[in-house]
């Protein structure tokens, strides 16, 4: 059973576990590819708006930015202090590089629009599992491209 709005205003979501049981119980297991946008108040109360965005791209790109710092200033009005992320797509519960991919985007977008990303989740064809910051921001294929950039430019100089 989806909680009521009254409900969720007491009980605060202080802990990763209580993010990890709400976004459980409000998105609960994948049933198609969108981004959910879950909002929390200073207190760590969740707001009472929730965006949905269906069918996004495989891969974030150029818009990608321009969605988080438009949904950030949509919300300044809430007073909220930082967002939730939950990436929804019907799948097993291994992270893919499209899952890292948009991640990474939406975490950055989000910080550079002044809302920090208090978790991001993924909804997948068997519950919801906890996406770590470790898990996706720190992507070893680019890391290699920029060690063999920085190699290739002190060659040349």
């Amino acid at each position: 059973m989806k909680p009521h709005y009254e409900d969720t205003v007491t009980q605060p979501l202080t802990s990763d576990e209580l993010i990890h049981s709400r976004v459980s119980d409000l998105v609960g297991r994948a049933c198609q590819r969108q981004v959910w946008f879950l909002f929390l108040d200073g207190e760590d109360v969740q707001l009472p708006l929730i965006i949905p965005v269906a069918d996004p791209p495989l891969l974030p790109d150029a818009a990608t930015s321009r969605l988080a710092d438009t949904i950030a200033q949509g919300v300044e009005h809430l007073d909220a202090r930082s967002v939730i992320v939950v990436l929804e797509r019907y799948a097993g519960p291994q992270f893919s590089s499209a899952d890292k991919a948009w991640a990474r985007a939406l975490g950055e977008g989000f910080a550079g629009a002044g809302l920090p990303v208090r978790a991001t989740l993924v909804s997948h064809s068997r519950g919801v599992r906890w996406f770590a910051a470790d898990d996706f921001r720190w992507d070893s294929a680019a890391e290699e491209r920029d060690a063999a950039a920085a190699r290739d430019a002190g060659d040349h100089s």
